[in-house]
């Protein structure tokens, strides 16, 4: 095993270092296949590997950029030192306004310098770019298969999720977003909603073989020294075949924003696959586990998981319909409006399915690696993800046509013209939203 993790010339390099994904597609080639080589590679060097090696081995697995504690840090100093330096300009400006007595929280505008030169709707396809694996899922005629390969697709991209430290735009009402992978997969997004905000999205692979569709509605709560983003909405896999897979996602966190030497990102909480066409079910769990050798699994990054049937029908499989705002008042509802965030409901709990039977079990770590019983599905540091390109005839509404970004894409950033752009359009949709809302109250909505 230490050799194949090390990046020998087993199957599993070959296959994530996208050698042989052309036979994969383009020759009937299957994951069944893959497994069964994949397993040969795992008894072959099986015998051979000492527990130093495997130690030596394990360490080289973590994204370079895994923090100690767990989770993806924040190692840019530069970087950190000014976004502490913006958090800490809007809450003095908080502070003034609320000694004078004239706060006017909800009209604050947060400082650009906190800011990417990116829309929200951009950021929420970093995760998605190993798209090539959701090809092989479609190809998988074992609905078994399918899910795990599903499951590897989304734990492949979870890396991803922190890649950047700034905080995204807010996306205005009707602002577009579409771009293309190098295997001929096209996504398009719309913010539908601003307060609370949601976006829509449609993901679609080569030749329509897969449809990824649903909204995501973060919700987002502040606990001290640390961000937790519920990423509620509503996310389903339609493959041609007709089979649904509906997704549940884990809860994010960002620790030690304020006051740490290295922030950093982690994920908790359970993920869940649900395919009611095959009655099979997929859960994941985040955290450390307890009680095996693999020392990567003792972080608060490893995964584990199964793959089971089941008898009877989930309630309320996925996160449902779109979420009120909860209405906190006072100070508190002021900062949450002018933070552009949605304050978090109560967890509802996952519904509980009825177990049948399990077919497999998986486990590994986001930053590292997934195995399947045993075998190595997918390796960090052996799998090369694509990138999403920008349409090059986008929508008039598209992300690209902001001002406040262009402003910092200039070389150099251009800040206060950035800054002055983007209250520009934040009073737009505050009269916008005005104006929609005694429409409605004139129509008797």
């Amino acid at each position: 095993m230490a050799k194949l993790l090390r990046g020998g010339t087993g199957s599993a390099s070959s296959f994530s270092s996208g050698g042989n994904l052309a036979a994969l597609d383009g020759h009937g080639c299957n994951g069944g296949a893959f497994e069964s080589s994949l397993s040969s590679e795992h008894a072959a060097y099986h015998d051979d590997t000492h527990s130093d090696d495997f130690e030596e081995a394990a360490e080289t697995l973590l994204h370079p950029d895994a923090h100690e504690d767990g989770g993806m840090a924040m190692n840019n100093r530069a970087l950190l030192e000014q976004q502490r330096a913006a958090i800490f300009e809007l809450v003095r400006e908080m502070g003034k306004q609320l000694l004078t007595g004239k706060i006017n929280l909800v009209n604050m505008s947060m400082p650009v310098k906190m800011f990417e030169p990116r829309s929200y709707l951009q950021k929420l396809a970093d995760v998605w770019v190993y798209s090539r694996m959701l090809s092989t899922a479609a190809a998988q005629e074992d609905p078994v298969l399918r899910m795990k390969w599903v499951l590897t697709w989304f734990v492949a991209g979870l890396q991803h999720a922190f890649q950047s430290w700034r905080k995204p735009f807010n996306p205005i009402l009707g602002e577009t977003w579409q771009a293309t992978l190098g295997d001929g997969s096209n996504v398009y997004f719309e913010q539908i909603s601003h307060h609370p905000p949601v976006s829509a999205f449609q993901l679609i692979g080569p030749d329509g073989e897969y449809q990824y569709v649903g909204y995501s509605q973060p919700e987002v709560q502040y606990k001290g020294n640390a961000v937790k983003t519920t990423a509620a909405g509503k996310r389903k896999i339609t493959f041609r075949d007709g089979t649904v897979i509906d997704i549940t996602y884990p809860k994010y966190y960002l620790r030690g924003i304020l006051y740490t030497a290295r922030p950093r990102g982690d994920i908790t909480g359970t993920a869940r696959f649900v395919d009611m066409r095959n009655r099979l079910c997929c859960e994941v769990e985040f955290g450390k586990q307890c009680g095996v050798e693999d020392r990567l699994l003792h972080r608060s990054d490893a995964i584990s998981g199964s793959l089971f049937s089941f008898i009877s029908e989930p309630k309320n499989a996925s996160n449902g319909g779109l979420k009120e705002r909860r209405s906190l008042g006072g100070l508190t509802n002021a900062i949450t409006n002018a933070l552009s965030i949605t304050s978090s409901s109560s967890d509802k709990n996952l519904p509980v399915l009825k177990r049948q039977a399990t077919f497999a079990s998986c486990s590994g770590n986001w930053l590292s690696h997934l195995d399947w019983d045993g075998q190595r599905w997918w390796t960090r540091a052996e799998a090369n993800s694509d990138s999403w390109h920008t349409d090059s005839r986008p929508l008039p509404s598209d992300s690209s046509f902001r001002r406040d970004l262009a402003c910092l894409l200039e070389e150099p950033p251009n800040w206060q013209r950035a800054q002055a752009a983007k209250e520009e359009l934040e009073q737009r949709q505050r009269a916008d939203a005005k104006l929609r809302k005694e429409a409605s109250r004139s129509a008797g909505a």
